[in-house]
């Protein structure tokens, strides 16, 4: 950014963004277009560029300013430029100084079946809990379910240096791999801690290797001056991109069931997923969230390539209110169509949020009309998978994008 006489951080001073959380390269803050107050808008001070990952807004330097201003690009470099040089403060804006984190170097992704391999070892090394096992069942799951897709709790952060240690040992690399970095003592360590302990959860690629994994938190990490109304973080990469050596999970797109079927689904989380394919036999991809679907890119080509012929959008429900989770619906359409697949929306009674908790209700029979509901349900889904459906049926509606 050389022809630019400032960089990403000057205009995030300019804007008074609130700093949530810093990295070596990026820091986080909350969002000046949606409104929301969790710090999901990641600001990237190396590469000058700016997204929020929970409304999906993009862009640079002078989009960041322009489009908080309406103004154009070439009018946000001048205001920027007057503003930095004569101490200006345009529209009212405070300047003030944001630190960058000092920078941390951090490794390079190891290769894919490295990071299957390790991952793979890490969660044979550990166990599953009761209280966290009761809480699989309770969302549908059985026992030979839970293990075959081998969900695990966290470990305590004292034995995190021991367990790094055993997968060196026995000839895993650490180094690249979502999760480790070298501590303060010099030696490789993995992010665990008492305030992230959870239910840690494999995410997979369609070939079916651990690609990372995430943890569904046992206390739902919040900010103290968060929205009483809001719940609070519930699911977080393992991720060790602020530390030294340390590598960003890169938000893998995860997968399970058939990846040659004629019909995938597609939802917001790797739990949710998973609990879907076992409770409907059907394939899902599952997104991080509802506007991180960059990486389902790649993996829609080879969907396509496969032979899938339709995209079912299964998003929660409150798609319908919810203009984020909305416009992130819309970007699967779009990219279903790029790569010449049909698209269909999948919905339900809106009493229950999810996909999986709607299957939920169907297998522990608490929706009205029981029969003719799982009649309508199996007639319905048998259409799905022929590209056809019936949208006067109750249990399922689709609409054609």
């Amino acid at each position: 950014m050389a022809d630019f006489p400032f960089d990403i951080m000057n205009i995030v001073s300019l804007l008074n963004l609130r700093v949530r959380r810093r990295q070596s390269n990026s820091i986080y803050t909350d969002c000046p277009f949606c409104g929301d107050n969790r710090g999901k808008m990641n600001i990237n001070h190396e590469r000058n560029i700016f997204r929020c990952n929970y409304c999906g807004e993009s862009g640079g330097m002078l989009a960041l300013y322009g489009k908080i201003h309406g103004v154009s690009y070439s009018d946000a470099y001048r205001e920027i430029c007057d503003a930095l040089q004569t101490g200006n403060r345009p529209h009212g804006y405070e300047i003030k100084a944001v630190e960058k984190q000092p920078s941390i170097q951090n490794s390079e992704f190891a290769g894919i079946d490295e990071i299957h391999q390790t991952l793979s070892m890490l969660l044979d090394m550990l166990t599953l809990s009761e209280p966290h096992r009761k809480n699989l069942r309770n969302r549908g799951l059985t026992d030979e379910q839970i293990d075959r897709l081998g969900y695990k709790s966290t470990p305590p952060f004292y034995l995190c240096q021991l367990l790094t240690g055993r997968l060196i040992q026995q000839g895993c690399t650490v180094q690249g791999v979502p999760g480790f970095y070298i501590g303060d003592n010099g030696k490789w360590t993995v992010k665990f801690h008492t305030r992230t302990a959870g239910i840690l959860i494999p995410v997979r690629g369609i070939d079916g290797l651990i690609r990372g994994a995430q943890i569904r938190l046992d206390i739902p990490v919040k900010d103290e001056i968060e929205d009483v109304n809001k719940d609070g973080t519930k699911y977080l990469w393992l991720s060790s991109s602020n530390k030294y050596m340390g590598v960003s999970s890169g938000s893998p797109v995860h997968f399970i069931g058939d990846p040659f079927a004629r019909t995938i689904y597609v939802t917001e989380g790797a739990l949710k997923g998973d609990v879907a394919h076992c409770l409907m036999n059907r394939s899902f991809a599952c997104v991080a969230g509802a506007n991180n679907i960059s990486r389902l890119d790649m993996m829609f080509s080879i969907l396509a390539h496969n032979g899938t012929k339709l995209i079912v959008e299964a998003y929660d429900m409150d798609k319908y209110r919810n203009e984020m989770v909305a416009k992130g619906a819309a970007k699967i359409y779009a990219m279903a169509h790029k790569y010449d697949m049909e698209s269909r929306r999948l919905t339900w009674n809106p009493h229950y949020k999810g996909v999986d908790d709607w299957q939920l209700a169907v297998k522990n029979k608490s929706i009205r009309n029981e029969e003719d509901c799982n009649e309508n349900f199996r007639e319905q889904f048998s259409l799905i998978d022929t590209g056809y459906a019936n949208e006067s049926t109750n249990a399922v509606i689709l609409q054609q994008y």
